[in-house]
């Protein structure tokens, strides 16, 4: 769970819209040109031809000193990174977890300055658009869509869940318009007295969340679901299958683990005791394994993965994104296919297969158009 990382700064150079100073005056001033941004990702026509389609965006951060937001939407004729604005006078503070909208226009993310938590916001994937304040104490946020296509941001006011005691924290469930560059609609309504962090389920039966403690929690019976009791996790993310079928994704930390896992024996299982960050989990309601994503089934071009991280599920049931990290400075995005389907095998693609890579605190989200 690093979520500090050291990453070059040039003199006189902004990644990603990279401007270069030039002193030629008053003698022959030259032209400005603004140079090509590099890219880390590989060509629409390869992610075409692994998911199906291109109509696929990716959102993340990049640390420059602090963390950006940026997308790149292979659907474009000449895919490049965007870099996304901050709120102004927080230019210095980090941005986390951009996850994209249901229709792929926004994405919605959360500040944060170590444990201290800046606030939610929407923003409209423009390179332009400034973000609109969701809510100041807010953290973590998910998009949710109700039958109607109405759009909602579900939301916790406690960044890393240390305790599920009731009443403590909340989670909250915020209506929002997504018309020109985005705005709230009416008041937030509490829907949980439990900071649940990994968003809400299609039909809104569930919450989940995961950290110190794992869990569900039941909307209509206001009842927690313990989850791998007495054991950390981490990242979670729940299910976005329609059918709601009421399950969640979260990584391991050390050690043994304590859910009902049919898997266990299994050939590229790790263990009984697991390495930190090691297997990906899909867990349901029941505490039962339903399927797990091992850390062997990645390769790297250069340097082998010490650990995933930053696992999320995408808005297709059937994909989702993590990092595998290199070190502390560097990862490689990942998509994972299969992921809702333990009878198929699991099939992994490198978006960022080259030397100029993201970093381990990327917190990758894909999005996928219908």
């Amino acid at each position: 769970m690093m979520k500090s990382n050291n990453f070059f700064r040039l003199f006189f150079c902004i990644v990603a819209g990279i401007f270069l100073v030039s002193c030629d005056f008053p003698y022959q001033p030259k032209r400005f040109i603004l140079p090509t941004i590099p890219s880390p990702f590989i060509s629409a026509d390869s992610i075409a031809a692994f998911i199906g389609t291109s109509n696929v965006k990716i959102a993340y951060t990049l640390n420059e000193g602090s963390r950006w937001v940026y997308f790149i939407d292979f659907n474009k004729p000449s895919p490049v990174p965007v870099k996304l604005k901050k709120p102004a006078g927080k230019e210095n503070i980090n941005g986390d977890s951009p996850l994209i909208s249901p229709d792929g226009s926004f994405v919605t993310y959360y500040l944060t300055h170590g444990a201290d938590i800046q606030g939610a916001y929407l923003q409209k994937l423009d390179s332009s658009a400034s973000p609109v304040l969701v809510a100041a104490n807010g953290t973590e946020p998910h998009w949710w869509k109700d039958s109607s296509g109405q759009v909602y941001i579900v939301y916790s006011d406690q960044m890393m869940s240390t305790s599920l005691v009731k009443g403590n924290y909340f989670t909250y469930r915020q209506k929002v318009s997504l018309e020109g560059i985005g705005s709230l609609i009416g008041p937030a309504e509490t829907i949980a007295a439990y900071p649940m962090n990994g968003g809400m389920s299609a039909k809104g039966r569930f919450l989940c969340t995961g950290y110190m403690n794992a869990a569900f929690y039941a909307i209509a019976d206001s009842a927690l679901i313990p989850i791998n009791e007495g054991i950390q996790t981490c990242n979670p993310s729940i299910d976005p299958d329609s059918a709601d079928p009421g399950s969640m994704m979260f990584l391991n930390i050390g050690g043994p683990q304590h859910l009902n896992n049919p898997f266990s024996g299994n050939a590229d299982f790790p263990g009984t005791v697991l390495p930190p960050h090691s297997v990906l989990f899909i867990v349901n309601t029941e505490n039962t394994v339903l399927d797990y994503v091992p850390l062997s089934l990645a390769t790297s071009k250069y340097l082998p993965y010490l650990e995933w991280q930053d696992p999320e599920w995408s808005n297709n049931p059937g994909f989702a994104s993590a990092l595998g990290v290199i070190d502390e400075a560097n990862a490689d995005i990942m998509i994972i296919k299969n992921i809702d389907d333990r009878m198929l095998a699991k099939e992994l693609l490198n978006v960022t297969p080259d030397k100029y890579k993201v970093n381990s605190t990327s917190t990758p989200y894909l999005w996928i158009g219908r």
